[in-house]
């Protein structure tokens, strides 16, 4: 079984180019939408990849298992979900720091943070909390609340009502604050937002409909077979499946219609993208904007995708790929290359290879990824090795390693993850590693992640524990262990409780005068310098 991988890199004014013509291999995974009697090269690569999507499907589904099933669960039914984030140090590291160091070191050592969602899917209503916790005290707590008509905020040290707004009403608020202001007039229900991810019902029909876009872009005459070719000691069948640069731009322009086309996708995007302010590639700003605003710029964004394709994308030899395919017909070696570029520049050439076998009970995989002209390469290099542990566990060993040459010096920088066992407790160690003929310089160190699962969603719960520990040594501080302790639970089927934004306990900003507004500014600065006198203490030592 072969799991991709697909890495996109920029070179100078053409990202949106090699991302466009990165669509074409992402969407290599995704291929034919039938099963064939009297395979033809054509029907036997388009079945073959239909069966390793699905295998790949299946081995995610077996390591993930868990993880998707309380996410599928928490968009369907109410829930309540409780993270705590405490800090476990040594404390020889702040033997050398004097009293001070000490204060700090104890601080943190009795203090966690607590973050408290409750979420209720089907009323499109929800809240989150997050306080700072000493010795076992609420010191200081923040809670947003939101449902379609109104946004609610507070923090009780420093006013002693909720202060909240219509959604509707977003613009003029932040006129109070900035007369100048200009931009979205109404807020997005941000816990609407956290539902608009695809269902997977509709992920796997959006794929089966991607998959015959696919499937009928890639003509009889485009596909040859050879027998008996040797991968791992075997004589398997290989495939090579060669697209012009025409048929590729095609392939290209037929998926972005695919999602012009398909109005559910398009929704899910502009949901999704309007509360991250778009797709803001110059990063100059993450408002949220209205989701109609959103779709616009998606649908402005595959007009432009589409005009670029034709106009100033160049694929010269189009694209190749060579599979090996084995008895079950699923693909094991892939081969994948092509040279992209914009007009007046020279292609950059892109290979992706990846293999996957197994010996006995361990299972191989390798994926590597080289991009770029000549003498400023990207090479991205992930090998993995994987075996039984026990009854239901994995042994899992990864290595990777990503390099930069550039002016004929390569740099880079490698991981080396190892793990054990089951859904319900593992242990996994990471490690940088050097790589590359100048490796970058890094430090000694380990991170130990440790993980405890009881989950049974038949009874409503979800709990999980993690330990993840920063072992290592610096010059300037010498051991060092730092340990995060994060337990968190998650429970279902319970009555959830949000704020009552009655006239006693909020006040609504959107219809506060001027004066009003003032009046409580100045209280709540009264709180915040009250709130840090009474806790100098700590602000000190921090």
């Amino acid at each position: 079984m072969e799991t991709q991988v697909n890495q996109s890199t920029g070179s100078k004014k053409r990202p949106l180019i090699i991302g466009l013509a990165l669509i074409a291999i992402i969407a290599i995974g995704a291929t034919a939408y039938a099963m064939f009697i009297d395979l033809s090269p054509r029907e036997l690569y388009l079945k073959s990849e239909m069966n390793t999507f699905k295998a790949m499907n299946e081995s995610f589904e077996e390591s993930f298992g868990d993880a998707l099933a309380l996410s599928e669960k928490q968009l369907e039914e109410a829930y309540k979900s409780e993270a705590r984030v405490g800090v476990e140090m040594d404390p020889s590291m702040f033997g050398a720091g004097g009293m001070e160091a000490a204060m700090i070191g104890s601080i943190l050592s009795n203090s966690e943070i607590k973050m408290t969602t409750q979420h209720d899917p089907k009323k499109e209503e929800g809240s989150a909390d997050l306080a700072l916790v000493l010795n076992n005290t609420d010191l200081v707590k923040a809670e947003f609340y939101q449902n379609n008509k109104q946004t609610a905020l507070s923090v009780p040290a420093a006013y002693d009502k909720h202060v909240y707004f219509p959604n509707n009403k977003f613009g003029d608020v932040m006129r109070k604050f900035d007369p100048a202001y200009v931009g979205m007039e109404k807020l997005q229900n941000f816990f609407k937002a956290v539902e608009g991810d695809l269902s997977e019902e509709a992920r796997d029909e959006a794929f089966e409909e991607f998959a015959k876009v696919y499937a009928d872009s890639v003509k009889d005459e485009n596909v040859t077979l050879k027998d008996d070719v040797d991968f791992k000691g075997e004589k398997l069948r290989q495939l090579t499946v060669s697209l012009s640069e025409k048929e590729t731009k095609t392939l290209m322009i037929n998926f972005i219609e695919k999602v012009e086309n398909d109005e559910e996708i398009m929704n899910a995007l502009a949901e999704q993208s309007a509360l991250q302010g778009g797709f803001n590639f110059d990063m100059t700003s993450t408002a949220p904007m209205s989701e109609e605003d959103a779709k616009k710029e998606i649908e402005k964004m595959l007009t432009d995708a589409k005009k670029a394709i034709n106009e100033d994308l160049e694929i010269p030899g189009g694209m190749k790929q060579v599979v090996i395919v084995d008895g079950d017909d699923k693909v094991v070696s892939r081969d994948l290359s092509m040279k992209i570029g914009a007009n007046g520049e020279e292609a950059v050439p892109m290979n992706y290879k990846a293999e996957s076998w197994t010996k006995g009970d361990v299972s191989n995989s390798s994926w590597v990824l080289n991009a770029g002209p000549e003498g400023e390469t990207l090479l991205v290099d992930v090998k993995m090795e994987s075996e039984p542990k026990g009854d239901d566990g994995k042994k899992r060993d990864i290595k990777a390693k990503f390099e930069v040459n550039e002016n004929g010096t390569t740099q880079g920088i490698g991981f080396h993850v190892k793990g054990e066992g089951t859904d319900k407790k593992s242990n996994w160690t990471v490690q940088l590693v050097p790589a590359g003929e100048a490796p970058i310089e890094l430090p000694d160190m380990t991170i130990e992640i440790e993980h405890k699962a009881d989950q049974n969603l038949d009874k409503d719960y979800a709990n999980h524990d993690y330990k993840v520990t920063l072992i290592g040594n610096d010059p300037s501080m010498g051991d060092i262990n730092v340990g995060l302790n994060i337990k968190t639970k998650t429970t279902f089927g319970d009555k959830l409780k949000f704020p009552t934004l009655s006239e006693d306990k909020a006040v609504n900003v959107a219809e506060m005068s001027d004066a009003e507004m003032m009046g409580m500014m100045s209280e709540i600065q009264r709180n915040i310098e009250q709130f840090v006198g009474e806790n100098a203490q700590m602000f000190q030592g921090l």
